[in-house]
């Protein structure tokens, strides 16, 4: 692998195909980035659970990549806005934001690009009010927030921030499209490539599995 501190960032759209590298991503979080993600020390099987269903209707994520490995992750959620290219305009929609990144990977830049890709992916799907939902000890996602001039308020023990999105221009959602449709075919490539990554080191194992049982 890579020297964390000069790899090449990759940050791009999750889909579904991409499940298994969010649940690996996820379960590779140290129980403090698990504290401050969901707000308590998640188990295992919850954060399975979690990542099988978070690419659902309303739900746009997208990752960060280092030598194919996904280290950082960030979520959109709105039940009313459209995650495609038809952005409802005129409609006065709120979305809810949360960021990932694996603990040797921070103090990179990875948060940030994260955050400003969500940011871009708001206003081009007509998102008005983004919102970050930390516990107040989370000094590292405050920071970050602020960076993008996010107003923080203290409700239910947490600490809640609000952005208001730009609004989109036509070469914005152009962007947004190509963006897409090149990370849609890049996350076919990723998964063809786990799956031939998987098979490899599959059958060496099976074929000396084999072997024992004859020799038995």
């Amino acid at each position: 692998m890579s020297d964390t501190k000069t790899a090449t960032v990759e940050v791009r759209r999750l889909w579904p195909s991409d499940m298994e590298a969010y649940r690996d991503h996820l379960l590779r979080l140290d129980p403090r980035s698990r504290h401050e993600r969901f707000g308590g020390g998640m188990s295992d099987d919850f954060l399975v659970h979690y990542a099988e269903h978070c690419f659902g209707q309303g739900d746009l994520l997208y990752g960060a990549f280092i030598d194919g490995d996904l280290v950082g992750a960030a979520e959109l959620r709105s039940n009313a806005a459209i995650w495609s290219e038809q952005a409802p305009f005129g409609r006065h929609i709120h979305a809810e934001a949360a960021f990932s990144v694996e603990h040797e990977y921070r103090r990179r830049g990875i948060g940030e690009n994260l955050f400003r890709r969500i940011q871009r992916a708001a206003s081009n799907h007509g998102v008005e009010t983004i919102e970050i939902i930390c516990l107040p000890d989370n000094i590292g996602m405050r920071m970050l927030a602020q960076k993008f001039k996010t107003h923080f308020t203290f409700e239910e023990c947490n600490l809640t921030g609000r952005l208001r999105a730009r609004r989109p221009t036509p070469f914005s959602l152009m962007r947004e499209a190509a963006d897409d449709a090149v990370d849609f075919g890049v996350a076919l490539f990723d998964a063809q490539w786990r799956a031939v990554n998987a098979a490899a080191v599959a059958t060496p194992a099976a074929q000396a599995e084999r072997e024992n049982r004859s020799a038995a």
